[in-house]
């Protein structure tokens, strides 16, 4: 008889449909090792499926079943789950997709599936404080620019190519789809969890570059260089950040 871990592991095999020898171990009680293992890969398989369909309904929605259905078994074949916890299981769908579909007219799905983890992940991010205007109000002049943010947990970011927003919000719901015009830009797109759920909001590419690199740890100061942001939008993207609770500190330079 094999020890636990050896059995685990051989056990896991027979899951993924490997060769194994945990039926070799299996009591006999009226049904065949071979079939008691099946029960258990088909409720893996189906587990693994149904995780993917309420992590990402969008896509589901867009390919239908039956392909959503052949997506999930080539997925699960290079990426097999390997914790308990069936949330994991579409951490790396949206990059397998841009891998699978490349050079195909579904490449683009990647970019939904990577909007649709950001708001599975914005919604089981940690709690957190959050700080009004005032806190920044609080720094005196001359530090301002060295200032750094400290954001929400669940706030995400996704640069898209294409108007993977507007796509998300046009497959909403039981409403019949209504159809996108895929060329009519990128949409870059700023999700985070707020007291009235989870949020959306698409910005344009410098107000999404400001952001992005104040979330990098960038000093206001030089988040405002990188992203080549127009003096005249600071006041009401700051505005924005704290009204909508995405900041969770301001953090002035060490020593001050």
């Amino acid at each position: 008889m094999p020890g636990l871990l050896e059995l685990q592991r051989s056990f896991a095999a027979g899951l993924r449909e490997r060769a194994q020898a945990a039926g070799e171990w299996a009591a006999a009680d009226g049904i065949a090792a071979e079939a008691r293992l099946q029960v258990y890969r088909n409720n893996s398989r189906a587990l693994f499926e149904q995780a993917l369909r309420l992590t990402f309904p969008v896509v589901l929605r867009r390919v239908g079943d039956d392909y959503f259905r052949q997506l999930a078994h080539f997925y699960r074949a290079a990426h097999p789950s390997r914790t308990g916890d069936l949330h994991e299981v579409g951490r790396v769908f949206a990059a397998f997709l841009t891998a699978h579909l490349a050079d195909t007219p579904y490449a683009w799905l990647g970019e939904l599936a990577a909007l649709e983890w950001a708001v599975a992940e914005a919604g089981v991010a940690a709690e957190s404080v959050t700080v009004s205007a005032a806190a920044l109000a609080a720094v005196a002049p001359e530090a301002i620019e060295a200032v750094r943010f400290e954001f929400v947990p669940s706030l995400r970011l996704v640069d898209g190519s294409l108007p993977i927003l507007s796509v998300w919000r046009a497959n909403q719901g039981d409403a019949p789809e209504s159809r996108v015009d895929l060329s009519a830009g990128p949409e870059f797109v700023v999700v985070h969890r707020g007291t009235d759920g989870i949020g959306l909001r698409s910005v344009v590419r410098h107000d999404f570059a400001f952001v992005a690199a104040l979330a990098g740890g960038e000093a206001l100061g030089a988040a405002v260089d990188i992203a080549a942001l127009p003096v005249d939008r600071l006041a009401g993207l700051l505005h924005w950040l704290f009204d909508d609770g995405l900041v969770a500190a301001v953090r002035e330079p060490s020593g001050e």
